[in-house]
C-alpha cells in the first residue's frame, strides 16, 4: 500500500493512497505552552477517528503519546499515556535507529539514511515500509515527485506504522533542519553507516 503525504509535512497533512482515497489527517494545535498532533482516520464519530494524540515535549517536559492502546512502551504508562523515548527507544546512544514492539509480540527497527525511512522487522531482517520522496508512476499523483510510504502486507497494526512513522519523521525533520523539508538528504552524515546500533 502506497500513502502520499499531501502536503509533504508530519504535523499537517494527510495520508491518501494512489486512487485519492484519505486514509489518515493529521493536525497539529499550538499553543504557547504545548503543541499538540491528533493523528485520525476515517470513522463513524469523532471519538472512534482517533488513533493517536502526540503531546510534544520541549526543554523539562517529554514527548508523550496518548489515546492509542496498541503503543507500549518498554516500561509502562506515565500519567496517561506513554513516552514516545519508551515507545521509540535507543539500543545504543551514538545510533540513529530506533526499536518499538508491535502489537504482535515483534520488535521493529526505524532508520532514516539519505532520505530514505526504512522499517525492518528484526527478527527476520524484512523490510515493512519504506518512505521515500520519489516520482509516482501511477494513479492520482502519477508523474509527481511526492513524498510516499510504501507499507507491505505484515501482521504489525497499520496505525503503529504511521503513529511510528510520523515521530520518527518530525523528528527527523527537527533534526536537519526545516528549510529542508523536500530534499532528499543523510539526516546522519557523520552516523554509524545504517548499522541498526548493535545487538540485530
Amino acid at each position: 500500500m502506497d500513502l502520499f503525504l499531501v502536503p509533504n509535512n508530519p504535523e499537517h497533512t494527510v495520508l491518501v493512497s494512489a486512487n485519492g482515497v484519505a486514509h489518515y489527517r493529521v493536525n497539529t494545535t499550538k499553543t504557547a505552552h504545548r503543541r499538540v498532533t491528533m493523528i485520525q482516520r476515517p470513522a463513524e464519530s469523532e471519538e472512534a477517528s482517533v488513533v493517536a494524540e502526540i503531546d510534544w515535549g520541549c526543554f523539562d517536559k517529554p514527548t508523550v503519546v496518548r489515546s492509542c492502546p496498541l503503543v507500549i512502551g518498554r516500561t509502562g504508562i506515565v500519567a496517561d499515556g506513554v513516552l514516545a523515548s519508551d515507545f521509540l527507544y535507543k539500543r545504543n546512544q551514538f545510533s540513529s535507529s530506533r526499536y518499538f514492539l508491535g502489537d504482535d509480540g515483534i520488535e521493529y527497527r526505524w532508520k532514516f539514511v539519505r532520505g530514505v525511512g526504512a522499517l525492518i522487522r528484526v527478527d527476520s531482517k524484512e523490510e515493512i515500509a519504506r518512505y521515500s520522496f520519489t516520482l509516482s508512476n501511477e494513479g492520482l499523483y502519477a508523474g509527481e515527485r511526492k513524498s510516499r510510504l510504501n507499507i507491505q502486507p505484515c501482521s504489525v497494526d497499520l496505525d503503529l506504522v504511521v503513529v511510528s512513522f510520523l515521530i520518527m519523521l518530525k523528528k527527523r525533520r527537527e533534526k536537519i533542519g526545516v528549510a529542508n523539508l523536500d530534499c532528499a538528504h543523510d539526516e546522519d552524515p557523520q552516523g554509524d553507516g545504517g548499522g541498526d546500533g548493535g545487538g540485530g
